[in-house]
């Protein structure tokens, strides 16, 4: 009765779960308080019980003029018997609750952080099952000793009797051991196993299974710091994949390392910027969709021209793309990168434009403006947006740089200052040192 009685929450919220009905939250959390201190719960009622019986059987044959050999071989025998069934219902309870009831009123795990529950070490288990598998069994074969000792039989009466009490008592004494024995190992490496499965998926770059965690203990903790080690590998895998959308393989790792300031500071670069050339009466004649398919596929290879020579795109402004070169990474050899990627920027171009003249659009065309100098990189933007940008005078000229395109009936225009950096033959022309806005003096600059 008793035992049904403090079941009945956790029958209610099983019963609320199966038929899909709603469970109120303080429903739940007594629910699951029950359940996990079910077991010792169980064990006292258990020993209780025994240890009454004990009293109650040491009472009667007192009742009855007993001596006191026997009415203590009648209370020890209840009460190594109920120590016996108590630690051998414990393990049984917790095997069948870990097994069956705890994954389906957990499935989460976080046992541990339920209040108000008893908690049983690993230690203390294993103490237990000593004491089960080995004291209990001394004491009640030395009870049986003091008995048959204390009896008037004859020596060899005496000696045959002891010898089958041992060996009945032996026996019983090598299967509840062997039991226990296999119950506790199965709760114990059962949700190692679990953890070593997930920890070698981790390994693997895997990070979708979970342990189940089953227990409250060491084991159960640890199962749930795993699992949330794997979440947050996760997450971070999500933003690592994420992240290398915007920058290069190697630049991404290098920040998530990080080996790459992102405060501040001043550094020598190349900016590269690249335009469209009269798209405008494209976007009004094309349907939008198609406008969107044939921008994307544009800036597509593009990106992936920078990309493959170690550059970054900073950022798409409407059909316009600005892109870094030694930065945040630096490297000395900057300024050829830069021109290299505008040069496969001119052959990708071209594979583009035979791809729509084949479903019927105009070539596109595009103006490349690059510059070496320094300029200011950093996060900037409000605490909840930053972006890596650059500030400064070499960003401004590039920009000028690519509008010059226009002017000079070419696609792409460099200043000096990167075509001093490079070394090495480099097929370009010299054009009219020009005037840009924002510059006192013309700049010089070479058509590649």
């Amino acid at each position: 009765m008793g035992n049904i009685l403090y079941e009945r929450p956790i029958r209610r919220y099983l019963n609320n779960r199966f038929f899909k009905e709603s469970v109120e939250e303080q429903e739940a959390i007594e629910a699951r308080q029950r359940l996990l201190n079910e077991p010792f719960f169980l064990i006292a009622l258990d020993f209780a019980l025994w240890l009454t019986a004990a009293i109650l059987y040491a009472a009667i044959f007192w009742s009855f003029g007993a001596g006191p050999t026997i009415i203590q071989r009648a209370f020890l025998r209840s009460f190594y018997t109920g120590l016996i069934t108590t630690t051998v219902a414990f393990f049984v309870l917790e095997f069948v609750l870990q097994k069956r009831l705890v994954p389906y009123v957990f499935p989460n795990g976080g046992l541990y952080m339920t209040p108000r529950t008893l908690k049983i070490r690993i230690r203390t288990r294993l103490v237990a099952l000593l004491f089960a598998c080995n004291l209990i069994p001394f004491f009640t074969m030395l009870g049986s000793m003091w008995d048959t000792y204390k009896t008037d039989l004859e020596p060899a009466q005496l000696l045959e009797r002891l010898q089958s009490s041992m060996l009945s008592q032996a026996m019983i004494f090598m299967a509840v051991g062997v039991w226990l024995t296999f119950l506790v190992s199965s709760n114990l490496t059962r949700p190692l196993q679990a953890m070593i499965h997930v920890l070698r998926n981790v390994r693997n770059g895997h990070f979708e299974n979970k342990v189940r965690v089953t227990s409250n203990d060491e084991i159960g903790y640890t199962g749930d710091v795993i699992n949330e080690m794997t979440e947050g590998l996760k997450e971070r895998d999500f933003v690592k994949e994420t992240f290398g959308k915007y920058v290069t393989k190697e630049i991404r790792d290098e920040i998530l390392a990080g080996n790459v300031s992102l405060d501040g500071e001043l550094k020598e670069v190349t900016v590269l910027f690249a335009d469209l050339r009269n798209f405008t009466p494209m976007v009004e004649t094309t349907p939008p969709r198609e406008v969107v398919r044939i921008i994307n596929g544009y800036f597509k290879e593009m990106e992936e021209s920078i990309r493959q020579h170690h550059g970054l795109v900073l950022q798409y402004i409407g059909d316009e793309i600005e892109a870094v070169f030694g930065a945040p990474i630096f490297s000395k050899d900057h300024p050829l990168m830069a021109v290299r990627a505008a040069l496969e920027m001119r052959k990708r171009l071209h594979t583009v434009n035979q791809d729509l003249e084949r479903h019927g659009y105009r070539a596109l065309a595009h103006g490349i403006g690059i510059h070496t100098g320094l300029v200011l990189a950093a996060n900037i933007g409000s605490p909840d947006r930053l972006s890596y940008a650059l500030i400064g005078d070499t960003v401004n000229l590039s920009s000028r740089l690519q509008d010059l395109n226009k002017e000079f009936g070419t696609d792409i225009i460099i200043s000096a200052a990167t075509r001093d950096r490079i070394t090495g033959p480099l097929p370009s022309r010299e054009l009219p040192a020009t005037t840009v806005k924002g510059k006192s003096e013309a700049v010089k600059i070479f058509a590649l």
